[in-house]
């Protein structure tokens, strides 16, 4: 009898139900695709040989099962609210309790088992087209055939009856806890309005002050020192939520107590409206805040990387083709191999000897150093098309070229390096300073100290150092060579360490293009589960508003003004927090510009305007939703 009944509930009044259900439908087809993309056979073969490439597969589902999970979860509170009242009546006409949640029980089992049909299906139609964007991304090829996941199928439906056993839970304490009073009366609670002290203020300060020092720390010291990484991600979270609970209170409250504008069109209808309201919606705005300030932060890094993986490439691996030279051998291996292939073309070739030495240097009392003269560098820089030219003062002078050791201060001009070679001192004034090596990292992780010639001559006769040759070739095209490097790699023995452009190249792609991958994915998760929070939160308060609306048309107000007034409301909750998130990882695109080593400027506004249209589209659906819901009688 009960399931008869929830089954005509849902069959007769589904637009009650559907927001509900849409969440479900969602969440279960974010959760099957990502997973039938983990399973499949031929996106496993595409990444054979990169185990850690599916570790971030795996860390890319697991954020989407736990924000799937809470974000069902959140929409089931806000379903369950909006039907306490309905809860009540059934009570006021003699059911008990348990028949209620009984009869929720089973309701919520018809929307779910739909919502995880819908989702399953639609995660079959579009898996084809997500594994081809993957393949697309990572400049790979492989069998996209039609398919369906058994094991995807398990592990959704696993999880999917994990949270639907939270959430009926969740739902009978909700529905034990209140009488059949508090039931009738939940969407009549009157709201408190805001409470604004001299404490408020000096929390506002306080929250104004936490963000700016958080973006100023990020902005001059983050890119060259990840230990202030935990101090700024602090200063910038409690900031945030600082600013929503104090700063914005206080906005609201001087506006509504600015009797001169107060009274100017329908300003005070908006104002009463945010005054009573904001108090509930703070936790809201600042959790959706800090989620989209690390969902655009995260997008911003991978995506941010995948449009610059060239540029990233060229900066590891500058030469072409490199390798260690200990015998003329390798040359003419190089030779033999280039002249079976007429296409590919040599545009320069440096042979250049380091020398190895301890010192003493910003970084170490004990460094290993490599040491090069200053005309093989120019020569160098000149292939790489890098217009700067080296020109040292005298001897006492150096350039050096290192890593950009994170957690140590990379600002070294103007410091000293000491070497102790054949009982004599040497000491080096820092001259300038590049982080970008001019070699493959993979043939030397150790700094490079560039001298003068005639010193570097002078270091070289010493017994006391050891030497070793490299060879680096710059072609005209790398991206035809693929033969060409394969070739040369079969026959060019181990221990002379051959490296290509053309081979870190495609592995970076690849990589990149699983984390754009991961990184779109969890970005439109984000995005769609934070746009549906505020509508789902602000579709249940217009039905709370139905009677205040009413009064206001019944002495006057027009349509037109009230759809002004609900649009001022709408649009602060929506904007507040993406405006704050995007000033946040406005602050993030420093660091994360000088510790990439590259420039993704231009990603973050394309990033930001993309977001930016998403949530526009959620605030017109939700406004239309809102006046619907408050017009509706009036």
């Amino acid at each position: 009898m009960l399931f008869k009944m929830g089954r005509n509930n849902v069959k007769h009044n589904f637009k009650n139900y559907w927001t509900f259900y849409l969440s479900c439908t969602f969440s279960v087809f974010v959760l099957y695709l990502f997973t039938s993309i983990i399973y499949d056979k031929n996106v496993q073969n595409a990444v054979s040989g990169f185990k850690n490439f599916m570790d971030i597969f795996n860390l890319g589902d697991g954020l989407c099962t736990a924000f799937s999970a809470f974000f069902i979860w959140y929409s089931n509170s806000f379903f369950i609210k909006s039907r306490k009242k309905e809860f009540a009546t059934y009570m006021l006409l003699g059911m008990s309790k348990r028949q209620v949640s009984a009869l929720n029980l089973f309701e919520n089992f018809i929307i779910m088992f739909l919502s995880f049909l819908t989702g399953i299906a639609a995660g079959i139609l579009f898996n084809k087209f997500f594994v081809m964007l993957l393949f697309t991304l990572m400049h790979t090829t492989g069998n996209t055939a039609f398919q369906i996941s058994l094991k995807s199928l398990k592990f959704c439906g696993i999880i999917f009856g994990i949270i639907f056993i939270v959430i009926t839970l969740h739902s009978f304490i909700l529905i034990y806890k209140n009488n059949l009073i508090d039931l009738f009366n939940a969407s009549k609670k009157r709201e408190k309005a805001l409470k604004v002290s001299p404490l408020t203020f000096l929390i506002g300060i306080g929250a104004v002050f936490c963000l700016a020092y958080g973006y100023s720390i990020a902005v001059v010291k983050l890119g060259d020192n990840l230990m202030y990484t935990p101090k700024v991600v602090l200063l910038v979270v409690a900031g945030t939520i600082l600013f929503f609970t104090s700063t914005i209170s206080l906005v609201i409250y001087i506006n509504k107590k600015n009797e001169a504008s107060l009274f100017s069109g329908t300003r005070i209808i908006s104002s009463a409206q945010l005054y009573y309201r904001y108090k509930s919606n703070v936790g809201t705005l600042s959790v959706i805040a800090i989620s989209t300030s690390v969902a655009l932060c995260a997008i911003l890094t991978c995506c941010g990387s995948y449009t610059k993986a060239e540029q990233n490439s060229r900066n590891l691996s500058p030469f072409s083709i490199e390798y260690l030279n200990g015998n003329n051998k390798t040359d003419e291996i190089f030779k033999d191999t280039l002249s079976k292939y007429p296409n590919i073309k040599v545009t320069s070739k440096d042979s250049f000897e380091f020398i190895k030495l301890k010192a003493s240097t910003p970084y170490s009392k004990n460094d290993d150093l490599f040491v090069l003269d200053e005309s093989t560098f120019n020569n160098i820089n000149l292939h790489h098309k890098k217009n700067s030219k080296l020109s040292l003062s005298n001897d006492s002078e150096c350039y050096l070229v290192h890593i950009n050791t994170y957690g140590f201060d990379t600002s070294i001009k103007g410091k000293d390096i000491a070497i102790n070679l054949g009982g004599l001192d040497y000491s080096f004034k820092i001259y300038g300073d590049d982080t970008n090596s001019f070699i493959a990292l993979e043939h030397t992780s150790n700094s490079i100290m560039i001298v003068k010639d005639n010193l570097y001559k002078k270091l070289k006769a010493s017994s006391e150092i050891s030497t070793f040759n490299v060879t680096g070739y710059m072609l005209k095209n790398d991206f035809i060579a693929k033969d060409f490097i394969h070739d040369l790699d079969s026959s060019m023995p181990k221990e002379n360490k051959l490296l290509t452009f053309y081979d870190h190249y495609n592995d970076s792609i690849k990589l990149l293009g699983i984390l754009a991958f991961v990184g779109l994915f969890t970005g439109v998760l984000f995005l769609t589960a934070t746009g549906s929070i505020i509508y789902f939160k602000l579709n249940t308060e217009s039905k709370e508003d139905r009677n205040r609306f009413f009064t206001l048309r019944k002495i006057g107000v027009t349509k037109e003004e009230i759809h002004q007034a609900v649009s001022k409301e709408v649009l602060i909750l929506f904007g507040a927090p993406f405006l704050l998130g995007s000033l946040n990882t406005f602050a993030a695109l420093f660091p994360l510009n000088k510790l990439l080593g590259l420039d993704v400027t231009l990603s973050y506004f394309v990033i930001i305007l993309v977001y930016a249209l998403f949530y526009y589209i959620y605030y017109v659906l939700t406004l239309k939703s809102y006046l619907k819901n408050v017009t509706e009688y009036a």
